[in-house]
């Protein structure tokens, strides 16, 4: 075994050398060149991290890395890490080759003959590496070392049985037959103490403790038999059920004793009777008998999987009407009718109803089954939702239900009715009815919180004495999100949480986080140590580290501190009291942090930093304030030309104070000329920080990629006015076009494009109907029409189009029969006279977000008034392209249309003569 060695502080040696020669131009050739890094982790002590760094395509590694010293180990074709319990060891999948599977593909081999994964434990103590081969899955427990992993086989190791085992086996089979089984090979391991190995295993659990594990041992008759056995952690022996079952589903444990709960059937049917089941102490009960239980309609649900709550007193499952077999059927398929029936009292509409036939499907009533008195309790009914905390000690959960308000399917947002849930007793108390954002219940049950959207205040009900208190009322702090122009009522920031003991509760504003004492009602700043009296300047995020906890308090909270012009960040450690607490800057840099989190059981922390020019690495801050890069994902980016990003300020014609950025040529050299390219999409000032990594596009320009290529790139904020939007983009538009062209002479006024995807594509669609200042112009997934797709519909939710014109992003504000001369005002194909832009559109048949007739009547109406177009549909492909091959061709296609206008360079087949039916996937026409 063989391990790459590596110093990131030396890697790519070359580099240095070759920042000498001319710098390379990013297109589509440097794709694969760009690898991403993912599973950022730590181990729990903190003294080990792991990542792995992949390309596009192709075979990736996984690294290990000491966080004290920054050693380095590398593993390829490792993914899906896990670090065990007791951070003695990593465990993960080693996948097959790239090309090695790439080839077994294209000589059509069987899948099941294809090479398999294989698992690896990496001690990195020892610098040992164990492999075992033909791996299905592995779980791993939480909090120990106890691993479970499955193999594709279901054969013993070659080295398990001793010679006496193996004569032992044969005499069985020669007396019985082989055992016929769909099970596989698994594997009980902890490293120096246990490795137990069962055949015809078909499923398998690991408690979160590490207490032990369960296995579904399946033998194969005229019905299935399953047994169920039961490995404890320090027992030799493996518990085994006397009894057989047709199947075992929805095994789980108890969060602290080792319990363990599932269902169980006996019967053949396919539509099963399922019954609850309850281990403890070596003994397996029936805890819940349906037939005795349930009315004979009614019966345990195996879409919901039961687990303990209520500190493992209680165990909850879900109840749902039984399936009944079908009448035989004896039509054939062609003398069947299909039919969808669309009644105007439906609550959802058809299509929605299809999008989400699994969801209902699936729906059941939550009950809770109580250990020691045998009952059986009533919580959830049909239409309500809520989560139960598994750890939660707490006997109450907050509740929601829609179902009245969902036929009015053309608002936004729509409203829930809120409650209390006993989870001891199901009592179902109101607490508000009517309510549009969100709500907070305390861990305890005692209090309630919630947003008046008549007041625009937060409030806090006493549960005790049903006694509402506005809490925010006078405070000056502003508590809603920026809506930027659409016809609904704003959302707010979001309730932060509940401090311990639940004496305070915090909420954030947009340039602070209040913080509100629970019982004396007073809310003040919690961030009075960590700035200057009455500072404005900044945005706060406040990030909690340890999601076991119900509790905010200051030592498992970080506090991220924006600056509000730069998008600087600065990154405190709270310590003393929420509602006044002290910080100490770990990390500040003039880039936008990622990805924030703590060791589970030590002091370092683990986080991504990105920017224009740094791609987003992992560091690691050490417990004695050591920080430390430990990856260095895409080192070749030194030998591209990259781009530079700044903000630019200006002021619309309409008087409106606007934000921007422009990115333009790493080698930019003011006496030579550049085109503009301008892409848009609501705001984006805060993306100042943003790393744009050379990739494929789903549907958009990447800066960078174009800014390398010697484009400047603009991307305008935009501001809306309600009924007018196409107006408010072609106001920030346009003067953030002359804001630009001011600032840098050297652009090409002459040669200046635009971009948008979606709503952006709209606007782009729109803009040209109002001015022929720009030279080219790329719409994707637009709206052409908006008096069409008004009554349209999303086929990705199922949802009517009509609320995003009502009350959101299309910004109309009334309905078409109260306004139709809005909707004509702002939709593109009713001005397409006036077009002379070229248009380049991409709108794909299997769009989920706007149909894409919407891009066919743009095309057809500039094809019929003669004016330059072209239709990009991507067979079966979404509203942003899903498939890399599709990404891949989008982005040699856009940047042909812009540099061929823009660049002055040669015209592509596919743009002078198209591709006829006939050459479709023969030729690229590149």
């Amino acid at each position: 075994m063989k391990f790459t060695k590596i110093v990131v502080a030396c890697s790519f040696i070359a580099l240095s050398f070759s920042l000498l020669a001319q710098k390379k131009v990013i297109d589509h050739t440097a794709y694969p060149m760009w690898k991403r890094i993912g599973e950022v982790q730590l181990s729990p002590d903190g003294k080990y991290a792991a990542y792995t760094i992949r390309p596009m395509q192709g075979d990736g590694y996984l690294y290990v890395v000491q966080t004290e010293t920054g050693k380095i180990d590398s593993i390829p074709r490792g993914i899906d890490a896990v670090f065990s319990g007791k951070s003695n060891y990593l465990v993960f999948r080693i996948q097959a080759g790239y090309d090695t599977l790439r080839k077994v593909e294209l000589a059509k081999i069987p899948k099941d003959k294809w090479p398999k994964d294989s698992l690896g434990i990496y001690f990195y103590e020892k610098d040992s590496l164990v492999k075992f081969p033909k791996l299905k899955e592995f779980k791993l427990a939480v909090e120990s070392d106890l691993l479970v992993f499955s193999s594709q086989t279901n054969e013993w190791p070659t080295d398990y049985l001793s010679k006496k085992e193996k004569r032992k086996e044969l005499k069985k089979i020669t007396k019985n037959g082989p055992w016929k089984s769909d099970g596989k090979l698994v594997t009980i391991w902890q490293p120096g103490t246990t490795k137990v190995c069962h055949k015809n295993i078909t499923g398998f659990e690991v408690s979160k403790n590490g207490q032990g594990a369960v296995l579904l041992e399946q033998q194969k008759f005229k019905k299935d038999s399953i047994r169920l056995l039961v490995f404890q952690s320090g027992k030799k022996e493996i518990w085994k059920s006397s009894r057989r079952f047709t199947e075992i589903n929805g095994v789980s444990f108890s969060e602290n004793n080792f319990k363990i709960t599932g269902l169980y059937a006996t019967d053949t049917s396919e539509f099963k009777r399922w019954n609850l089941w309850i281990w403890n102490n070596n003994a397996l009960s029936l805890a819940i008998d349906t037939t005795q239980r349930f009315e004979t309609k009614r019966t345990l649900s195996a879409q919901f999987k039961p687990r303990f709550h209520q500190m493992d007193n209680s165990v909850l499952f879900g109840v749902w009407d039984k399936l009944e077999k079908p009448a035989k059927d004896t039509l054939l398929e062609s003398e069947k009718y299909k039919l969808d029936i669309w009644h105007w009292q439906d609550k959802r509409l058809q299509p929605q109803q299809l999008v989400e036939l699994k969801r209902d499907q699936a729906q059941v009533n939550q009950y809770s089954y109580n250990l020691s008195t045998g009952a059986k309790i009533q919580l959830g009914r049909d239409s309500l939702s809520m989560y139960i905390d598994p750890t939660s000690k707490e006997q109450y959960v907050l509740a929601s239900c829609d179902e009245q308000f969902q036929f009015e399917t053309w608002k936004s947002p729509r409203p829930s009715n809120y409650y209390r849930l006993s989870l001891a007793t199901g009592e179902l108390v109101p607490l508000r009815n009517t309510t549009y954002f969100e709500t907070s219940l305390s861990p305890s049950g005692n209090y309630f919180a919630y947003w008046d959207e008549q007041k625009n205040a937060y409030f806090i009900t006493d549960l005790s004495t049903s006694t509402s208190n506005c809490v925010t009322c006078g405070v000056k702090a502003n508590f809603l999100a920026d809506g930027n122009g659409t016809p609904e009522m704003t959302s707010t920031l979001g309730i932060i949480g509940w401090t311990t003991d639940e004496k305070g509760l915090l909420l954030q504003a947009e340039k602070d986080i209040i913080v509100v004492h629970v019982r004396t009602k007073k809310a003040v700043s919690m961030l009075s140590q960590l700035q200057a009296q009455n500072d404005t300047n900044y945005r706060y995020t406040l990030t909690h580290l340890t999601r076991d906890s119900l509790y905010l308090n200051a030592e498992n909270c970080l506090l991220t501190q924006t600056h509000v012009k730069t998008r600087n960040s600065t990154v405190y450690q709270l310590s003393g009291d929420l509602f006044a607490p002290k910080g100490i800057v770990l990390d500040a840099a003039a880039m936008e942090f990622l990805s924030l989190k703590r060791a589970k059981n030590g002091t370092s922390l683990i986080y991504q930093k990105q920017s224009n020019a740094a791609y987003p690495d992992a560091y690691v801050l050490s417990g004695n304030n050591n920080l430390r890069k430990i990856s260095t994902t895409n080192p070749q980016q030194g030998l591209y030309n990259w781009s530079t990003v700044e903000q630019i300020n200006w002021t619309s014609y309409k008087g409106i104070p606007l934000e921007g950025l422009i990115y333009k040529p790493e080698n930019y050299d003011s006496t030579k000329s550049y085109p503009l390219l301008v892409y848009y999409y609501e705001l984006h000032s805060d993306d100042i920080h943003t790393h744009y990594a050379p990739r494929p596009t789903a549907s958009v320009i990447h800066p960078t990629e174009y800014a390398s290529a010697g484009y400047f790139v603009f991307i305008p904020d935009i501001r809306y006015q309600i009924g007018h939007p196409a107006n408010g983009a072609y106001d920030c538009i346009m003067s953030g076009t002359d804001a630009v062209l001011k600032k840098y002479p050297a652009i090409n006024e002459k040669k200046m494009g635009l971009q948008g995807q979606s709503w952006g594509g709209y606007q782009t669609a729109q803009l040209i109907t109002m001015t022929t200042r720009y030279a080219a112009a790329m719409a994707g997934a637009p709206v052409g029409n908006m008096i069409s797709a008004y009554g349209g519909i999303r086929w990705g939710s199922g949802m009517s189009r009509q609320f995003q014109y009502e009350h959101t992003q299309s910004r109309i504000g009334k309905t078409i029969w109260e306004a139709p001369d809005l909707y004509i005002e702002n939709s593109p194909v009713f001005h397409l006279t006036t077009v002379k832009t070229p248009l380049l559109i991409m709108h794909n048949d299997q769009d989920g977000a706007v149909p894409w007739y919407q891009g066919i009547e743009l095309y057809t109406g500039l094809r019929r008034l003669q004016k330059p177009v072209w239709l990009l549909n991507y067979n079966g492909d979404d509203h942003n392209l899903m498939k890399i091959p599709n990404r891949i061709d989008l982005s040699i296609r856009m940047r042909q249309f812009f540099d061929y206008y823009l660049l002055d360079k040669p015209q592509p087949m596919w743009l002078s003569t198209g591709i006829p039916a006939l050459q479709k996937g023969k030729i690229t026409g590149y």
